[in-house]
């Protein structure tokens, strides 16, 4: 939990104004979860997240999604996101977190000196500048072939139909039930005469 929270902090360390924003909320207990990945922690008068023991006022739940919407540059979907406790709290924390931005190159800059590791950033900007943009809509493209082609994974109004059928279906057999038990009752009181 230690490093989780440490990592969190270097993040912040790197964005004073997100962190001056967290600080408004001292003493706070939140949680911020994309699995496998959990951090939760106390916010100090820094604005920095602490170890604390106990359950988090506010947990901001994250998707797989979000993740891969950061990569692609765009916006997150509503519910790829989930906010539990305090929502008002774990609102304004998704959205400080929503403005933090790792400077990986500073932080390489440290390990293999400036030079390399500009040209690290350089690489990776060409790996994932237009060839992550198709990345993206491969992976949008092979998420709906999942979807539609070889039905792997469900879509949402396919399993709100389902879910509805079901419901329709024991609603049915309930009827079923009560009629068969009033038929049972009116036969059993026409052989008593």
């Amino acid at each position: 939990m230690r490093i989780r929270v440490a990592a969190f902090n270097h993040l912040l360390n790197q964005h004073p104004a997100q962190r001056a924003e967290l600080a408004q909320f001292a003493g706070r207990r939140i949680g911020i979860v994309l699995p496998p990945l959990d951090v939760h922690g106390v916010v100090t008068e820094e604005g920095w997240l602490a170890v604390c023991e106990g359950e988090a006022e506010a947990t901001l739940r994250l998707k797989h999604g979000v993740a891969l919407a950061q990569l692609s540059g765009r916006a997150p979907d509503l519910a790829d996101v989930l906010l539990e406790g305090d929502t008002e709290l774990a609102a304004n924390v998704g959205r400080i977190v929503r403005q933090l931005k790792w400077d990986a190159t500073e932080d390489l800059s440290r390990v293999v000196g400036d030079i390399a590791a500009q040209r690290l950033q350089g690489f990776a900007r060409g790996l994932f500048g237009i060839k992550g943009e198709i990345g993206g809509r491969l992976l949008d493209n092979w998420l709906e072939h999942l979807r539609e082609e070889s039905p792997l994974l469900a879509r949402k109004d396919g399993v709100e139909q389902f879910v509805r059928a079901v419901d329709t279906l024991r609603d049915d057999a309930e009827r079923l039930e009560k009629r068969l038990a009033h038929l049972e009752a009116l036969a059993q009181a026409s052989n008593r005469n």
